[in-house]
């Protein structure tokens, strides 16, 4: 089956207000009645302009999402309920630019690293290949980050971010 999802994902990437909306593509795999894997990816990239007389500023967000899904699950009738964890890797890069009368300063914050999200969900099916459902997870992620000020001319340290936040999805899977 696939299965799209459209959940805000928000990241604090240093002192940047970095939220980011994550979608993500997730493929259900069956292995059998009581157990699935779900491999997910997902991709953001997102621009931001403010202009005020001369001075301007720009903010480019990208974000890169590859994740699995480890599920064991349990059918009645025609709902299933599952219990697990989504782990995976975060790739987050920004970029802001702040152009005024005096030139132009580029600010680069590049980051990385894994999550991991206990989770449980559910699922209605309608038919053998069309259900809704929702799904609760609990994400903990910890992410490198590497700053690059174009006017700074000593090395900026590396710091180290982690988040704890909750997230809710509600999707539509179509099985094939």
């Amino acid at each position: 089956g696939i299965s799209v999802l459209d959940a805000q994902q928000a990241f604090e990437i240093g002192q940047t207000e970095g939220a980011a909306y994550n979608h993500s593509i997730v493929v259900p795999i069956i292995i059998n009645q009581g157990f699935r894997l779900e491999p997910e990816l997902g991709f953001f990239n997102g621009t931001s302009t403010e202009e005020e007389l001369q001075d301007k500023e720009e903010y480019t967000t990208t974000q890169y999402r590859i994740a699995i899904g480890v599920f064991p699950q349990s059918s009645m009738k025609s709902s299933v309920v599952y219990y697990g964890a989504r782990v995976g890797y975060l790739v987050l890069n920004r970029k802001q630019e702040f152009t005024d009368p005096t030139g132009v300063i580029t600010e680069e914050l590049n980051g990385s690293g894994i999550f991991i999200a206990p989770a449980v969900g559910g699922e209605y099916y309608f038919s053998n290949s069309f259900c809704i459902g929702g799904e609760a997870q609990i994400v903990y992620a910890s992410i490198n980050t590497e700053v690059d000020v174009s006017y700074q001319t000593t090395s900026l340290p590396e710091f180290k971010d982690t988040l704890l936040s909750t997230r809710g999805l509600v999707f539509v899977r179509f099985f094939f």
